[in-house]
């Protein structure tokens, strides 16, 4: 009637687990990407538009693309900072995602941002897909820039340690 058939196919277990989407959407409601991506059997994926956002992030050496995600039902992983692969016109960058306000700079809006390392490309306006692989910490205010500064240098160094283990997103 539609030109499309249904398919029913058996639950899968892990680790003694029943696999549901339920499950899925609350492990990534959660932060917990590492059961996301067991569940999902691949890294949970956000593809969205890069936009302009404060530019704060180049000052303090850690220039960031804004992600906006155009799918309003696209679900969003919880609060905090990722290690990432970001996958742009087919090449393919370790990163580090930040969701959230950033409180530090008493922001207001939630935001998607991503450190590409080793980019340094102007990408405002096009397609950019973020490979969650793992969540580093939660999004935490911190008393100045500086603060922050030595923070997303570690965090950069553990993301860096995490995305060396995966060679494809």
């Amino acid at each position: 009637l539609y030109g499309f058939e249904v398919e029913e196919i058996s639950s899968k277990d892990i680790d003694h687990v029943e696999i549901s989407s339920t499950k899925i959407r609350m492990a990534l409601q959660t932060g917990d990407i590492k059961t996301a991506t067991a569940y999902l059997g691949h890294p949970y994926t956000l593809s969205g538009k890069v936009v302009a956002g404060k530019k704060l992030g180049r000052t303090i050496g850690y220039p960031t693309a804004n992600i906006f995600v155009e799918d309003k039902y696209k679900l969003i992983p919880a609060d905090g900072v990722y290690a990432v692969k970001v996958k742009h016109q087919g090449s393919i960058f370790g990163g580090m995602l930040n969701i959230g306000n950033n409180p530090t700079v008493n922001g207001k809006d939630k935001t998607i941002e991503v450190n590409i390392f080793d980019f340094d490309k102007d990408i405002y306006g096009e397609e950019a897909t973020i490979y969650f692989l793992e969540r580093l910490r939660d999004e935490v205010k911190f008393n100045n820039l500086e603060e922050l500064k030595k923070q997303l240098a570690k965090d950069k160094e553990n993301a860096l340690q995490i995305t060396g283990k995966y060679q494809t997103a």
